[in-house]
């Protein structure tokens, strides 16, 4: 994951500067069960939006980071024989990407911000387009650079990696969310894009930290501390209008929304460890979460899913 330095504490609203919240909930880090520490999500009274707070400091992500060793974007799809279900899910899911950027990109020069295990690389690849990458895990740059020849560079988005304007688009895949300071990592971003490029997001909604109280801590999009910042339309699109971008397209998928309801009950019935009696419960809720369908899919049609799409342009004058 790409984490923007800084060892400042960061206890505004990135989208407004105030510092007025109202507390939304909190949780401890699941990858670490014997740490004590407590995340709190708060929702800024001035405009709403939804971030932790304070903001963790590097160390603290760091460490979070560094007991993920079995971290699912650090396990690569292209390295796996056979086809377990995990692979056919992420095939499924980098190939919906590729589509989108069918869509909506022109040209044929990518820069994928935080491409931990190059699945999405490797499809973007087979389709075409020129791909590149920053990467935080040197493990995997390694592995990526030395399989597929990437040009793959270690450490965080920063300025001078490569000439500006050089990318026709720019992918950050779940990945913004995990950063300190966004509005840094975007302009970064918008340097890097050629007048008229696009920059790719795939973010959890501020629905995403608002939703799903009854599941507390399990709620599969939480990932304390992981994830530092949930973002509706207009705090996204406030976001970007800082870094120089214009919000373009900002969608909730039904089909991301289904998958948290359905991660999430898993979550919750194995929280005590798998056996018959969890995927007796697992399915219990599941069956709930079945019938509610139709009201997330009307949900993420009103852009109040909870994982958003969004693209953002650079404009044309830039």
């Amino acid at each position: 994951m790409s984490k923007s330095a800084g060892e400042e504490v960061l206890d505004r609203c990135l989208v407004c500067g105030s510092g007025e919240w109202s507390a939304v909930r909190e949780g401890t880090d699941l990858c670490r069960p014997n740490y004590p520490k407590i995340f709190k999500l708060a929702r800024c009274v001035s405009c709403g939006h939804v971030m932790q707070i304070p903001v963790p400091d590097v160390q603290e992500l760091d460490a979070a980071y560094s007991v993920s060793g079995d971290y699912v974007c650090y396990r690569p799809a292209w390295r796996e024989k056979g086809w377990p279900l995990w692979k056919i899910l992420r095939t499924w899911t980098t190939s919906r990407r590729v589509n989108r950027l069918k869509k909506h990109a022109t040209g044929r020069d990518l820069l994928e911000v935080g491409c931990g295990a190059g699945d999405f690389l490797v499809a973007a690849q087979k389709a075409g387009w020129k791909a590149c990458a920053v990467e935080y895990n040197p493990e995997m740059v390694q592995a990526l650079r030395e399989k597929f020849g990437f040009d793959i560079r270690v450490g965080e988005l920063a300025p001078n990696l490569w000439e500006n304007s050089a990318f026709d688009a720019v992918a950050f895949w779940n990945v913004l969310e995990h950063v300190r300071n966004p509005i840094m990592e975007l302009t970064t971003a918008a340097q890097y894009l050629r007048p008229g490029g696009q920059l790719f997001l795939n973010i959890p909604s501020k629905q995403a930290a608002e939703r799903g109280m009854w599941f507390g801590e399990r709620w599969a999009l939480l990932d304390l501390p992981r994830h530092i910042y949930f973002f509706d339309e207009e705090a996204l699109s406030r976001v970007c209008e800082k870094a120089g971008l214009e919000l373009k397209v900002y969608q909730t998928p039904f089909v991301q929304s289904a998958w948290c309801y359905y991660m999430s009950c898993w979550n919750w019935a194995s929280r005590n460890g798998k056996s018959l009696g969890s995927w007796g419960t697992f399915f219990a809720l599941s069956a709930v979460v079945t019938v509610c369908l139709p009201y997330f899919a009307w949900e993420s049609a009103s852009k109040r899913g909870l994982d958003a799409f969004a693209v953002a342009t650079k404009p044309a004058s830039s």
